[in-house]
């Protein structure tokens, strides 16, 4: 197998208590403790032409503005170039707001501001510890989340539980050997919302996939760094019984069991050559309705707002509603001054590992959209991650836009955005396949 050297390092990035958590809108006040602690793993990978990072974050999501400062301080604190550079967020609904709709949570300036150079430290210190490596890959089946997106008897789409929509079955594990017992670390991918806990929930927290950390390493030993990498997790939640920490560990040790299962199955993989292409495209978004429609939406905003107030609904979950005032102003203006054509920025990045490929998305991408670039990869392996790079806003399919429900028709306003168009998700993967297909003919075949 060819050259190939690997740095782990990892560190708590868990916020003060006080911080508002992100993620629901009918949160009722502020983070009241803290369950269990946020962390950033990193991951360096070298093979002595290229060196690529890897940085899984216990974070909702970033906007593309916290994205480009912890780029810059990663630039300025390693060798690794900012195109080089993966940032994933696993994104838990129970750890701080730190993504672009802040109508639902109000940002801790004072931790955003340290949150780059603490990941960039993090990142130097993978860096220096640089050591002889190789790669392993295995997968095994099992059943962590449930398509949510559940037909109502009068036709709609909610929120539920519907078993036979697409759901995310695979774990896939990658092994990272330095030469010890065991692997020096397991990255692990899974498509599932970190949404065990709801709204209710005032305790920081890593969420189900945390609590899969813990796990592993209770199986393999605490020499060994679990590395979570969220997948396009769009229309899947995890398959509870209840809202409690309780079921929250249940789902990590099932999950821990197959991320144990798929490393005993797993195989050397050839690791190099490395290589990595980043593209910022736009994603096509739906023209604004007429100038009388869309003050038709900001009337009906305003109002609903206002009736939250008359029934005394706790002042967090108003100024989440007053954000979509906001969101209705804008496109009150967006139709008077008749703005066509427009869209979305988007982040897709592809990294390649010798035979392995992993795709990232800035964006909660609907799995279906997963499975499509996996099947157009030339690479032997292939991992699709959402929530990668920043995070522009839903990407669903074209059927659950005919659907309608809340990712298709509620999600952008929330995100501040107009809709995306129906075909958006097409323009999205037939850029992931362009890049694919580029650095697997860079490369050789593998």
């Amino acid at each position: 197998m060819s050259a190939l050297r690997v740095g782990i390092h990892e560190r708590k990035i868990t916020p003060p208590v006080g911080v508002d958590l992100s993620g629901f809108a009918h949160r009722e006040g502020p983070s009241e403790g803290v369950h269990d602690d946020l962390w950033c793993r990193a991951l360096v990978l070298d093979d002595g032409t290229t060196r690529l990072g890897i940085v899984a974050l216990d974070l909702l999501e970033l906007d593309f503005e916290l994205d480009a400062a912890v780029r810059r301080a990663v630039s300025d604190a390693t060798v690794i170039r900012p195109d080089r550079l993966l940032l994933n967020c696993s994104h838990t609904h129970a750890g701080p707001a730190t993504g672009a709709p802040e109508g639902t949570a109000s940002k801790n300036r004072g931790y955003l501001s340290r949150l780059p150079a603490e990941i960039a430290a993090v990142v130097r210190e993978a860096e220096k510890g640089l050591i002889a490596g190789r790669l392993s890959y295995g997968e095994t089946e099992v059943q962590i989340g449930i398509d949510r997106r559940e037909r109502q008897p009068d036709g709609s789409i909610d929120f539920g539980r519907n078993p036979d929509g697409p759901a995310d079955t695979k774990m896939r594990a990658i092994g990272v050997d330095t030469g010890q017992a065991a692997p020096a670390a397991i990255i692990f991918n899974l498509a599932c919302h970190g949404t065990a806990l709801k709204g209710e929930n005032r305790e920081i927290s890593a969420e189900w996939m945390g609590a899969t950390v813990s796990h592993v390493r209770r199986i393999a030993g605490d020499a060994l760094t679990p590395i979570f990498l969220q997948g396009c997790c769009g229309q899947i939640n995890p398959d509870v019984s209840a809202a409690t920490f309780e079921e929250v560990d249940r789902i990590g040790e099932r999950a821990a069991q197959a991320v144990a299962a798929a490393m005993e199955a797993a195989q050397p993989v050839e690791p190099a050559p490395l290589g990595a292409q980043l593209q910022r495209i736009g994603l096509p978004l739906q023209d604004p309705p007429s100038p009388d429609l869309a003050r038709d939406d900001l009337r009906k905003a305003q109002s609903d707002v206002e009736r939250l107030r008359r029934n005394g609904t706790h002042p967090y979950v108003v100024r989440a509603f007053d954000s979509l005032v906001a969101h209705a102003r804008d496109m009150v203006e967006r139709s008077e001054r008749g703005a066509e054509g427009e869209t979305a920025p988007f982040v897709v990045q592809v990294l390649r590992l010798g035979e392995l490929a992993i795709v990232g998305l800035s964006g909660e991408v609907f799995f279906e959209f997963a499975l499509e670039m996996q099947r157009r990869s030339p690479f032997r392996h292939t991992l699709v991650l959402g929530y990668s790079n920043g995070c522009t806003c839903y990407v669903p399919t074209e059927e659950a836009f005919e659907e309608g429900g809340y990712e298709a028709d509620e999600s952008f306003r929330w995100y501040g955005i107009p809709p995306l168009r129906p075909d958006a998700g097409e323009v999205m993967v037939q850029a992931a396949a362009r890049m694919l297909a580029d650095l697997h003919a860079q490369g050789g075949t593998p």
